[in-house]
């Protein structure tokens, strides 16, 4: 009897411990998933990409001293104004101006030289008298030689009276003192002959001299050329050390080449720096304009004009812009995951108000590659991608869920346009996941 009593109670137990688990299964089998709704709706939508980018200026001005010099004392400071043409620098100029003035004294000097180098005109009147001295003494030459001619004729003469003689005094046809004055008288003759023989000799010795004198003052003359060219040497190069000096002092006018800001400054002055050291970077927040990196695959959708959103900080309003160019040539650049991507960067102007933004600022550069001003319009969180790559959405019909492909046109961060697979009648699940099953109950609130 104790046995059948323990039986029964062991199998009633038993039945009150699967009244549970039928509760729950009658339960999960007929209970529906409670899901947010939403329908697509018509509406404009732009299709973007944001990066990060940062303003800078299209033109920088830097300042550097462009002589070796002693600088004055800087007064400006960063964000100081300064108008194009306003002095910057102040040198110590004394050692310039005493270049420049050793300089031209140095010119004048040898300009002055070759004024005296070229009065040539002692040396053309000893031409002239050379020439002079020439003439006569070919005059003379010519006297001597017709006088050397004359006594030798005489001596002929003498000496042919001598030998007459000298036959007559043989046949004692003449006295001797008549034979003594025939030949005194030969024998001068022949001196005098003698005489103006050396005379003529000399002259020609003198008339070689003479012709000797104009070509040494014509070769005195062709020496003064080499000379002058010289001092044409020299004095072209102290014009050019003249003009370096002069160069050198204008270039101690340090002006602002632009209406701007001081950006930097990186020396304070008053002391001696070495020509190329930079002193300041100046600037105009009026070429201000944005860099922002991108990949290559999205710049390859970007061109020149394309309009772009300008976001300075999260509470301020975004400014328009409009792409200026795409630089022609990539990089690499790691992400934030260490993947290389290959990026681009692409150059922003503005094209409204920029005026509380300064260089180096961060702002977000939303690029809009397309716009429809009445598309089907889902969030971005309603759709999700199979392996394939394709799309496709959970619609709800008849209280359960149905997967529906999509074709997709314009997106951006958080919308996407449906070309096709959807209307507006249609309501899909707002926040699909890969835990929800399709044929599975649900019960939807719109959202």
């Amino acid at each position: 009897m104790s046995f059948w009593l323990t039986l029964s109670f062991k199998s009633y137990r038993t039945r009150l411990m699967c009244i549970p688990l039928l509760l729950a299964f009658l339960i999960t089998g007929c209970a529906s998933q409670p899901v947010v709704t939403v329908s697509a709706h018509r509406g404009k939508i732009q299709e973007t990409f944001t990066e990060p980018a940062r303003t800078r200026l299209s033109r920088t001005y830097p300042i550097s001293t462009p002589v070796e010099g002693r600088v004055m004392r800087i007064a400006l400071e960063p964000k100081d104004k300064v108008e194009r043409g306003q002095l910057l620098v102040q040198y110590d100029l004394v050692p310039f101006e005493e270049a420049v003035k050793e300089a031209r004294a140095r010119v004048l000097e040898l300009k002055a030289n070759l004024v005296v180098h070229d009065d040539n005109r002692l040396e053309n009147t000893a031409l002239v008298e050379a020439k002079s001295a020439i003439q006569a003494a070919e005059e003379a030459l010519k006297a001597s030689q017709a006088q050397v001619a004359a006594e030798k004729a005489r001596w002929e003469r003498a000496d042919k009276e001598l030998k007459r003689m000298t036959q007559l005094l043989a046949q004692q046809a003449i006295p001797q003192t008549k034979m003594d004055d025939v030949s005194l008288a030969a024998e001068t003759a022949l001196i005098e002959l003698k005489q103006q023989e050396f005379y003529l000799a000399a002259m020609k010795a003198i008339v070689f001299a003479v012709h000797l004198g104009p070509l040494y003052v014509t070769r005195y003359l062709e020496r003064k050329e080499l000379e002058r060219s010289a001092i044409e040497h020299q004095l072209a190069q102290a014009a050019a050390r003249l003009a370096l000096a002069e160069h050198n002092f204008k270039l101690t006018n340090v002006r602002s080449p632009v209406t701007g800001l001081v950006l930097e400054k990186h020396e304070e002055g008053d002391s001696t720096l070495q020509a190329g050291k930079q002193l300041l970077l100046l600037g105009d927040l009026k070429d201000l304009e944005v860099v922002a990196d991108v990949l290559t695959q999205d710049a390859l959708r970007l061109s020149a004009g394309t309009q772009v959103q300008l976001q300075p900080a999260i509470a301020a309003a975004s400014i328009p812009g409009k792409v200026k160019r795409i630089d022609p040539s990539g990089f690499t650049k790691l992400s934030s995951l260490g993947v290389e991507q290959q990026r681009v960067n692409v150059i922003v102007s503005f094209a409204g108000d920029h005026q509380d933004l300064g260089v180096g600022y961060r702002v977000q550069a939303r690029f809009i590659t397309g716009s429809k001003p009445d598309a089907l319009i889902v969030s971005r969180f309603s759709v999700m991608q199979e392996p394939d790559g394709s799309y496709y959405v959970l619609k709800v019909e008849d209280g359960r869920l149905q997967k529906q492909k999509v074709q997709l046109g314009l997106r951006n961060d958080l919308e996407l346009e449906i070309v096709s697979g959807l209307t507006e009648k249609d309501v899909i699940v707002a926040r699909p996941d890969t835990t929800m099953e399709v044929g599975s109950k649900v019960s939807s609130r719109e959202r």
